[in-house]
């Protein structure tokens, strides 16, 4: 799929152990938006929270859009970005209540927002948003994990990580509580910024400098890239699903056409003279 602002394409495989696929990407370049998220939970409970969260988030935002231009009101991405997980966190924590199988459900959120002036992310547990500049990978997310508290307390030492039980635990998730705390950040981006959402199937089982790696040498190629990250994280045995979003900025927001959605977009979140 491809926009004149945003070039994106999804892949997510089950990998070579688990019989369900848990995880859920959303790829919607027409409205800049890209979202992928990481279901837990027995009876293909995981299943349906990471499908909830990545179609409610994707369609909240635009719902969202339409909203603006309807009423030329002043929004912000990061703004929308946040309304838009807390209302799935809240949809997504109902249907737990009201269903026994779904008890306990809840499921890990990567969404990023591409608008004029830059690019909004959220994120609620651990998978990751990456961006590539310059042939340098750089982790744009903070995961919330017990483990990633083990090592800034120095309770684990860093050499230990691969050997360490705690991978898979999170520390917050969407669908679990009442309220969920989604961790924003508004980033630049230039023409050629390639970001990286991905679930935590692959960088268990890939490492980041052999990430940067494919990603450099074939950022020509989004699609192959994508297989070709998936297809390492299940040469490295695969024991998890492994899902992997890549968006990148084709061209500057100064491009941007008169009378264009994006056009309009950006018009929607200027400033206004009172």
């Amino acid at each position: 799929m491809t926009h004149e602002i945003v070039e994106a394409v999804g892949l997510t495989d089950v990998g070579n152990v688990r019989q369900f696929n848990e995880d859920r990407i959303v790829v919607a370049p027409e409205i800049g938006v890209v979202a992928l998220a990481d279901g837990m939970g027995g009876h293909r409970a995981g299943e349906i929270a990471s499908h909830m969260a990545a179609d409610l988030v994707v369609n909240g935002l635009r719902s969202h859009f339409a909203d603006a231009g309807a009423t030329g009101a002043q929004h912000s991405p990061l703004l929308a970005v946040d309304k838009s997980i807390n209302q799935a966190n809240r949809t997504i924590y109902e249907a737990a209540r009201a269903s026994a199988s779904r008890e306990g459900m809840g499921t890990t959120l990567a969404v990023a927002l591409f608008h004029a002036n830059g690019v909004a992310i959220g994120h609620v547990g651990d998978s990751r948003i990456y961006r590539l500049r310059g042939g340098k990978l750089q982790l744009l997310t903070r995961d919330d994990s017990l483990l990633r508290q083990q090592i800034e307390s120095g309770l684990i030492a860093a050499s230990d990580i691969a050997d360490s039980h705690n991978r898979s635990f999170v520390t917050q998730a969407l669908g679990v509580s009442e309220h969920v705390d989604p961790h924003l950040r508004d980033v630049d981006v230039i023409p050629g910024d390639l970001l990286l959402l991905c679930s935590d199937g692959l960088n268990d089982l890939v490492d980041d400098d052999d990430i940067e790696l494919i990603l450099r040498s074939l950022a020509a190629n989004l699609p192959l890239a994508a297989q070709i990250l998936v297809q390492t994280a299940k040469d490295n045995g695969g024991y998890d699903n492994v899902s992997v979003i890549l968006a990148r900025t084709r061209r500057s927001s100064r491009f941007l056409r008169r009378g264009g959605w994006l056009a309009r977009l950006a018009n929607w979140f200027r400033p206004r003279a009172h």
